[in-house]
């Protein structure tokens, strides 16, 4: 350390010129990204129409929630925050394609829509006469209803073909674990007189 005077002490690990100097200066002038936190409750779900708000190229636009991507606090959603990606040409399309797809967007940028003027609003949760929560609106007090879930692979189950590669019901309803109190190396044992005898 150097002191001077009535000033502090400045204390060096070692010389600005030096390598591991550089080094120290490099590391204190990286910007850490901040963890994301994911949100306890979500107002927003697959289904949902919603309309971006705030300071966002898109501002005013609305449409589907496509996929809420929870890990990340993100939402892809129909026709918002678009990007250009080009496909190479094929035999098919021998100048290649461009084309447009949705890429996520900030849950905080989003906003649901009031069924009754089709304008933004922020919603709380209320029990209903079945006891089951209901979205709210807060500026008109209707109800906000949650989208029909359906989904992605197939919409009835019934409609599900087996393919080779599906294990067939009667093999998974077959009972092939029998549960013992005996540790792991008695049935062992017990298995080997069974087999003795």
């Amino acid at each position: 350390g150097v002191s001077c005077g009535d000033h502090t002490t400045i204390s060096m690990s070692s010389h600005p010129w030096t390598r591991a100097a550089k080094q120290a200066m490099q590391m204190s002038k990286r910007k850490f990204k901040k963890p994301i936190i994911p949100l306890q409750r979500w107002d927003v779900i697959r289904g949902d129409q919603v309309v971006v708000v705030g300071d966002h190229k898109d501002s005013g636009k609305q449409g589907k929630v496509l996929e809420v991507i929870r890990k990340k606090n993100l939402v892809v959603v129909e026709n918002v925050n678009l990007r250009h990606k080009r496909f190479p040409p094929t035999e098919d399309n021998p100048e290649g394609v461009f084309t447009k797809f949705p890429v996520p967007i900030s849950h905080t940028k989003l906003s649901l829509i009031d069924p009754t003027d089709q304008l933004p609003c922020d919603v709380t949760y209320e029990k209903n006469s079945d006891g089951v929560n209901e979205r709210i609106s807060t500026r008109t007090g209707t109800v906000v209803p949650k989208p029909i879930f359906r989904r992605r692979d197939f919409e009835v189950r019934d409609e599900y073909k087996e393919s080779v590669f599906d294990t067939k019901a009667n093999v998974v309803s077959n009972e092939t674990y029998k549960p013992s109190v005996l540790s792991f190396e008695e049935n062992v044992l017990r298995g080997l007189e069974a087999e003795g005898k």
